[in-house]
Formats: structure tokens, sequence, C-alpha cells
């Protein structure tokens, strides 16, 4: 599937503005300088910058269809494979607060790596050591509060 520009810029600039707008309800930080709504201000305000920019190419291209099939929609598995990733996003916002950023980060990561036909112990390897540096950085560094769930409290 190919989306116009203009479309993407549209559902980027909402999204973003969204994003900006409810990151203001965020609790500030006792004691920083930012607090929870740094990150996920920056965030919205580069989406906003980014459906801008694709406003403007739009413009450009004149008159598009607004979607528009591709070769890869043709290919076996592909729209298995966005209908994967879709899946394993509302696992997380449904399944998050029961059993934890962690374990789920690495489920989804297992499921995603493998659905590209990554082999297994890079699979593991890579799926752990990117939630454990997520979860490292999110949580001491940004402040930012992930849920334990199932999982005991981690060194940091």
């Amino acid at each position: 599937m190919r989306f116009s520009d203009t479309m993407l810029g549209t559902v980027l600039l909402l999204l973003g503005a969204s994003i900006a707008i409810y990151a203001r309800t965020l609790p500030a930080v006792p004691g920083q300088q930012y607090g929870a709504a740094a990150f996920p201000t920056l965030i919205g305000l580069a989406m906003i910058g980014c459906a801008l920019l694709l406003f403007v190419k739009g413009w450009q291209a004149g008159s598009v269809p607004l979607v528009a099939r591709t070769e890869w929609t043709r290919q076996p598995g592909a729209l298995l494979a966005v209908a994967i990733t879709i899946v394993c996003i509302v696992a997380y916002i449904l399944l998050a607060r029961r059993i934890g950023f962690v374990p789920m980060s690495v489920a989804i990561l297992i499921v995603l790596f493998r659905s590209l036909s990554v082999s297994w112990g890079k699979t593991v390897f890579f799926a752990v050591a990117a939630t454990l540096v997520t979860d490292y950085v999110f949580r001491s560094l940004l402040l930012v509060p992930l849920p334990f769930g199932i999982m005991p409290r981690l060194p940091w």
C-alpha cells in the first residue's frame, strides 16, 4: 500500500498534536528540571514537524491518489507481518499492566524478530538486551514508571 504524503501528514499531525497536548497533563518530577512530559512532548513536536514536511512534499507532488496498492502487498506474508505488528501493539496495551514491561517487551520482540526470520540465538539475545537497556533508560534516566507486573524490581 502507498499512502499519499498529504494523508500521512494529516495522520501524523493529529497524532503528534494529541501526544504533545496529552503530555502536558503528565505530572512534574520533584527536584528535576524535566519531568514525565519532556520526552513525549519532544516526540509530539518532532511528529508535527515531520507532518509539515509531508504536507509540503504532497503539495509539490500535485494530485495523487490517497491510497495505492504496491508490489510488496502482493508478496506472501507481507500483510501477515503487518497484522502481527498490530496484534503485538494491541497485546502490549492490554497486558502490560498485568504482566509487566520486561516480559511483554521480550515476548513482543521475540515474535517480531522471528517473523523476520532472525535466528533464535540472535532473537533471544537482542530481545533481552534491548528490553533491559530500554528499561534502564526509561526507569533510571528518564524516570518514567514502567509497569512491573509479575516481574520483581530490577537493580536500577
